[in-house]
């Protein structure tokens, strides 16, 4: 379930958008992923579903019995998808009671404000998908790769040629309409292992579809970090592979970004501010201030960190933490100490927070304008107590591979933020 601190927001929230949601043309609902449970946000009634469209999001048998064969896997992932609080939309196909099929389309996102929900809708799209029909009465592959918001090619599996690309997976790889036709697979993914290709394959010949991750390589020949979904199809006795690419978040090839606020700082004066700071929130505003003009952090917040207790307490500082109350408890669950401490990091950077799956990045950052950020973690005994995060209403502020803004400073930050800590008198 939602925490409690939560509800009363969730619950006004809702009730302020009951009425535009009840004019929607479609079944809005909303997925608690830990308490694995939906609730539907309006009355809406799919005609050509009736009670059905929500047993397809509460029941996997009746939606695998529901859904065209061919659609299935799309409709998994993208369930996937939304369990992992990813935004997310696929179209697919359903069985209607007169046996026919019509044409749905979900999409989801995180809900921004409980960090353990994903919100989203499901709608039939068999009005809009019948006016783009091609003279044979299916839906030009062209149609439905411009449709995906995500990096998509169409590729022949016979010469292993691309056969089309749509506009998102264009700019990806920096090549024009032209330009992409001409490449191969060797010249896309030949900086993966080979045989993670025979992998890929193997899986399509006996599965019609594989996931996983994949490097591509780009015109400058940068080799993109993605999560690939290729599945078989067939269109006229040509069969083509069709691969979607999601861009990770952490991806190698986009790194290289300088950290514009690790220039040397005025360390006396710096250690003298950070002396008389009396609360942890002077302590940040020191630390805060001692970055130059030029730097792009606006805000600085401080996590510490209660694994026993399944949570973390922030505190911030700066223009975006203005309304951020002091120790304000998140859980630990999608935290970015658990980020941390379940891969073993001695950093942690987020270089556009709009493709982070994080729940703490979409109900604490995303909403505040912070667009990047460098977290630093603090051990005691091995275990993690703190994470110090610079904050950035700009996208690539932080170079991954360069050391954490300030990093002079933290043996003063740690011997200052214990004496902080302590209650008077003690």
């Amino acid at each position: 379930m939602p925490d409690k601190g939560n509800e009363h927001t969730i619950k006004s929230i809702d009730e302020y958008l009951s009425g535009y949601l009840a004019l929607l043309p479609g079944l809005v609902w909303r997925i608690d992923i830990v308490g694995n449970e939906i609730t539907f946000l309006n009355t809406h009634a799919i005609p050509s579903l009736g009670e059905r469209a929500k047993a397809v999001l509460q029941n996997p048998q009746q939606a695998r019995h529901m859904i065209q064969a061919e659609d299935r896997a799309d409709f998994e992932s993208c369930y996937r998808q939304i369990r992992n609080r990813k935004a997310c939309a696929c179209m697919f196909r359903m069985r209607l009671e007169n046996d026919s099929y019509g044409w749905f389309k979900m999409m989801a996102m995180p809900d921004p404000e409980c960090p353990t929900c994903s919100i989203g809708l499901l709608m039939d799209i068999s009005h809009q998908v019948s006016s783009i029909l091609s003279s044979e009465g299916r839906p030009p592959l062209c149609d439905r790769l411009e449709i995906q918001e995500d990096p998509a090619l169409l590729i022949s599996f016979d010469d292993r040629t691309v056969f089309m690309a749509n506009a998102a997976a264009r700019k990806l790889l920096q090549y024009d309409k032209t330009q992409i036709t001409k490449l191969d697979t060797r010249q896309l993914f030949g900086d993966n292992a080979e045989n993670k290709m025979f992998e890929i394959y193997e899986n399509l010949i006996f599965s019609d579809n594989w996931t996983g991750e994949l490097n591509v390589r780009d015109k400058i020949g940068r080799a993109h970090q993605c999560t690939a979904r290729i599945k078989a199809v067939s269109r006229n006795e040509q069969k083509l592979l069709w691969v979607t690419l999601v861009h990770r978040n952490n991806c190698t090839a986009c790194k290289g970004v300088p950290v514009r606020g690790n220039e040397s700082v005025p360390s006396k004066t710096v250690r003298t501010a950070m002396k008389k700071s009396k609360t942890v929130k002077e302590l940040l505003a020191a630390m805060l201030d001692a970055l130059p003009e030029s730097s792009p952090t606006s805000g600085i917040m401080l996590s510490h960190i209660s694994i026993d207790k399944n949570e973390v307490a922030v505190t911030g500082i700066g223009e975006p933490f203005e309304t951020v109350p002091e120790n304000r408890t998140h859980p630990y669950e999608g935290s970015i100490a658990e980020n941390i401490v379940r891969f073993n990091l001695d950093r942690h950077v987020v270089m556009e927070t709009s493709k982070s799956i994080k729940p703490i990045d979409w109900a604490l950052f995303i909403p505040r304008g912070i667009q990047s950020y460098y977290a630093h973690p603090f051990f005691t005994d091995g275990v993690l107590t703190d994470v110090l995060i610079f904050c950035s209403s700009s996208g690539g502020s932080y170079d991954p591979d360069a050391d954490a803004p300030l990093k002079g400073l933290y043996p003063d930050f740690l011997s200052n933020l214990t004496r902080c800590r302590k209650k008077p008198g003690a």
